[in-house]
Order: structure tokens, then C-alpha cells, then sequence
């Protein structure tokens, strides 16, 4: 038995892999809209993936995949957010940044931004 509250019936469980945080809204540069919106849906992640947010596909050993320079998904070539990094949606064209600070924002493409980049050589606004 701890006595107040000291011992290790308090202690908190490490966060889960797959955890991220939410943040505040703010003002961010869009390179899409071509001006600053707010991005109110803002998120930093904790840990690595362990599937992926467009195909679904449920990464065995994550850790291969983070060895990259920027992890992708083998199935569909989504990139994968990284751990420490934060994140956000504009809320006027709803395109994905990572938000790194005293950088410009950067921009992570969707599924149609990616074929749209691959076949004309530049990602605009697609959804």
C-alpha cells in the first residue's frame, strides 16, 4: 500500500504507440490557398504508426518503415507522420501540413494530390 499517493498504484502507463495530442489553433501559411488560414484541427503525434491512415494497411515492424529519410506506406506511398512532429489540417482546402516551427509549413499530399503530382508534376488543391 502507497501511502499518499506515492508508490506504484499512481503511476501513469506510458502512452500508447499509436497516441497523438491535440493543440491549439492557429495561423498557418497555406501553400494550397496561397494565404494564412487557421488550422483548428491540429495534432502532434507520439509515437510511430502502426497502420495506415489511407489504405488501412497494419505495419508488422514500424520500425523498418521510420528508418527512412520520410516513411511511406509499401502499399499506397501515404507519408507516414512523424513522432515529435505536429500536424494540421487547413480548414479552407483541407489539406494536411507538418508543422515544424520556424519553417515553412509542409505540405504532406493526399491520395489525389500524390496522382495528381505524378502526372503533372506539382500537387494543387484536389479533393
Amino acid at each position: 500500500m502507497a501511502l499518499f499517493g506515492r508508490g506504484k498504484d499512481n503511476q501513469e502507463a506510458p502512452p500508447p504507440k499509436e497516441a497523438t495530442y491535440p493543440l491549439t489553433p492557429r495561423k498557418v501559411h497555406c501553400s494550397v490557398c496561397k494565404t494564412e488560414k487557421v488550422f483548428t484541427k491540429m495534432w502532434r503525434r507520439a509515437g510511430m504508426m502502426a497502420k495506415c491512415p489511407c489504405c488501412g494497411q497494419v505495419f508488422e515492424n514500424a520500425a523498418q518503415l521510420y528508418k527512412l529519410v520520410q516513411p511511406v506506406c509499401p502499399r499506397c506511398d501515404e507519408p507516414l507522420e512523424q513522432p515529435g512532429f505536429d500536424y494540421g489540417f487547413c480548414d479552407g482546402c483541407g489539406s494536411k501540413f507538418e508543422l515544424v516551427e520556424g519553417t515553412k509549413p509542409g505540405l504532406i499530399p493526399n491520395l489525389k494530390q500524390r496522382q495528381e503530382r505524378d502526372r503533372f508534376g506539382k500537387s494543387r488543391s484536389v479533393l
